[in-house]
């Protein structure tokens, strides 16, 4: 355990602390089902980030906040090193630490979470710098594009749509179960995404557990520290559950990946090909030192091919970055 902390201050001690907390406001293009499945959610009432709209695998969007500063982003790296080290030690210090958070005040119903995002797709370079506003009740949203004009639009509520409010989200925060083993029970029925192919091909409870709880940590809303903690231990639970060192986000700086890998081929889990061997890697994206959600990213280990048609080629990735977050009072601003 020592070892495996040791390696993860290594990674983390020449990069500047985060001044600001960050906030996501929209989940992002993992939770897509896999090839072959159907739609996994109802229809969106919010502009999806730019990673919900991407391939239709399980995928990843790694965020990096430099929160307060609206500087470009540096180009990633042409390679990733990667250490696979204990997921358990990994997730239960991220336990601790988010324990000892300070809980953050909620934001007023009138005011507007902002988050700038780079991401880019399989063989770009330069990327896509989209900037939300999401008003906190979730009535309206504007969206800037590669420093464009604002775009707006009105939310209006749909009938059984699985997708919440930032507000709403702080509520269902606030009912969650402490408990791990609570809280494993709670999310392996939980509505979210729930009209998943049925029979041999439906999602296994421990793929959907991990589906839900990655949800959790991309809401944008920050989670009472205790369900924060929950949220790790629970994950450090599931069988299944891998965590690399070293992973990067579309700027190029190393974070935590953590992704779901069970054995042999699972609904719900890694892509395999004919072969057994793993098509691609999805990741969950923490900060070394904060153990914060960053984000997301997908690594084609193996050209994938749907259809007969090849839709990734090995070696190309998916990334993102958060390059800013915070709570303003009008959209346009910055934090």
């Amino acid at each position: 355990m020592d070892d495996d902390l040791t390696l993860l201050r290594e990674l983390r001690a020449d990069a500047p602390e985060p001044d600001a907390d960050r906030l996501r406001a929209v989940r992002a293009r993992a939770l897509a089902p896999a090839p072959g499945q159907a739609p996994a959610r109802k229809r969106r009432r919010f502009w999806a980030v730019p990673s919900l709209l991407a391939a239709a695998t399980a995928a990843a969007a790694v965020v990096v906040a430099v929160n307060g500063s609206h500087t470009p982003a540096p180009p990633p790296p042409a390679a990733m090193t990667t250490m696979p080290v204990r997921a358990e030690t990994v997730l239960r210090q991220a336990a601790l630490v988010a324990e000892g958070r300070r809980r953050r005040h909620e934001p007023r119903p009138d005011q507007w979470l902002y988050r700038k995002d780079l991401v880019k797709q399989p063989g770009e370079e330069r990327g896509t710098v989209q900037e939300y506003w999401t008003r906190y009740d979730g009535t309206r949203q504007a969206l800037r594009q590669n420093g464009g004009p604002l775009e707006f639009q009105d939310i209006t509520p749909e009938p059984d749509d699985d997708d919440l409010t930032p507000r709403q989200y702080a509520a269902k925060f606030a009912d969650l179960p402490t408990d791990p083993a609570a809280l494993l029970d709670h999310v392996r029925g939980d509505r979210h995404w729930s009209a998943l192919p049925k029979g041999a091909d439906a999602e296994q409870p421990d793929a959907r557990a991990f589906r839900v709880l990655s949800v959790y940590l991309d809401a944008g809303v920050p989670m009472p520290p205790r369900v924060e903690a929950a949220v790790f231990r629970a994950l450090a639970e599931l069988p299944g559950v891998r965590v690399d060192l070293g992973v990067r986000d579309a700027a190029g700086r190393a974070g935590i990946g953590v992704a779901y890998e069970p054995a042999g081929s699972v609904p719900g889990g890694s892509t395999r090909d004919a072969q057994g061997r793993i098509v691609s890697r999805s990741y969950l994206v923490l900060d070394a030192a904060t153990y914060r959600f960053l984000g997301r990213r997908v690594d084609n280990l193996q050209d994938e091919v749907i259809g007969g048609e090849v839709t990734a080629r090995k070696g190309t990735f998916y990334a993102s970055a958060d390059l800013a977050a915070g709570v303003v009072d009008e959209p346009g601003r910055l934090p």
